[in-house]
């Protein structure tokens, strides 16, 4: 690769806005100027990308503000970086932030080529363990329910990295030697290829779309509602990282709904729009609206339900008195109850003061009776 160090710092970067589609994505080579094109030739064709730009991270590195206007950036390398350590850490800081970064070759090259800074040190989903390796291999073992193998059914490599996953990587393909291919850290993607066709010999098959899809997966999809409130019915608009023509559920509260069209299908650009019924009108609050695509990306938003029962009115004058209804019939008697025991302390209790009063009595007779 010393031969390579001769580069052109003319154009450091190149911008090419595109129509129709929503996501905005940066492409990071520190390469030749044609090699960065050649990338940004083969992405343009994918409608739902909105804006390719290029930067040559050879001759400067990108500031964290110019990164946040981007959803996603591509980052390889056949020269060295203008500063490794640094490009190395403003992207950490843009994955902090919520930006996707997608790495390729040579970035796990060792020496002068690779990538340095906080990406590497808690990010990468690769990390380098033996000298690159510069032999053909195809596609092999993958996982074909991944977004982001969407489409990609043969690819063949020659120039790539010797790779191991890093703790919490998730591998989604590999070379036909059992190699390491592509994988995945959070909203990081690793790709053990490099990426421009001007490095011979280069790669054939699907890989345009393999990196159009690793730049598209860590976007998150966006729902809107238009209105947010109401009783009846709403638009629901779906943009950002939908799968492109991709079938459609949406749910109310879990539970899946019918839409206007039916069925819903994303367009090319992964965007689609529909009319959806509330489906508890009477159910006045905050509902849950999920559309989720073919591949299982989602997203959600939430729907108020306007609550239509009016205040209580003011109370009526009360009505005239009703007439007095004839009497029922009298019921049965009942059964006689068992005659009732006094207690002897009760007699005890009233007997005891009579007796007092009736000798009392007679005694005051006798006194009364004049003698003879």
């Amino acid at each position: 690769m010393v031969a390579l160090m001769v580069i052109s710092g003319a154009t450091i970067r190149k911008s090419t806005a595109l129509g129709g589609g929503s996501i905005k994505v940066a492409l990071l080579g520190a390469d030749y100027d044609y090699s960065l094109a050649d990338v940004q030739a083969y992405l343009l064709p994918f409608s739902d990308l909105a804006v390719v730009d290029t930067f040559n991270v050879y001759s400067s590195t990108p500031s964290l503000s110019t990164l946040l206007n981007y959803d996603s950036v591509l980052v390889w390398s056949l020269l060295a970086f203008s500063d490794r350590v640094a490009l190395g850490n403003v992207l950490a800081d843009y994955v902090d932030l919520g930006g996707g970064v997608v790495l390729a070759t040579f970035v796990w090259y060792g020496s002068v080529w690779s990538l340095e800074g906080r990406i590497m040190a808690e990010y990468t989903p690769f990390q380098r363990v033996g000298a690159s390796l510069v032999s053909m291999a195809d596609l092999g073992w993958h996982n074909p329910s991944h977004f982001i193998m969407n489409g990609v059914s043969a690819i063949s490599g020659y120039f790539r990295d010797n790779v191991a996953l890093t703790t919490d990587a998730e591998l989604v393909a590999e070379w036909s030697d059992v190699y390491p291919f592509v994988a995945t850290k959070g909203s990081v993607v690793g790709i053990t290829l490099y990426p421009s066709r001007y490095l011979s010999p280069a790669w054939t098959g699907d890989v345009p779309t393999l990196i159009h899809n690793a730049l598209i997966w860590p976007v998150p999809p966006v729902l809107d509602l238009v209105p947010d409130t109401g009783f009846a019915s709403t638009t629901i608009m779906g943009s950002g990282g939908f799968a492109r023509n991709s079938k459609i559920t949406v749910t109310w509260d879990g539970t899946p709904i019918p839409t206007v069209p039916n069925p819903l299908t994303t367009d090319s650009y992964g965007n689609f729009t529909a009319i959806i019924s509330v489906l508890t009108p009477n159910d006045p609050g905050p509902h849950i609206v999920r559309a989720t695509d073919g591949y299982g990306r989602s997203a959600e938003a939430t729907f108020t339900v306007v609550d239509m029962t009016g205040p209580a009115g003011p109370t009526g004058p009360a009505g005239p008195q009703g007439q007095t209804g004839p009497q029922g019939p009298q019921g049965e008697q009942g059964a006689q109850g068992p005659a009732a025991t006094v207690p002897l302390e009760s007699i005890a209790v009233i007997a005891i003061p009579s007796i007092a009063a009736i000798v009392l009595a007679a005694y005051a007779i006798v006194k009364m009776r004049p003698r003879k």
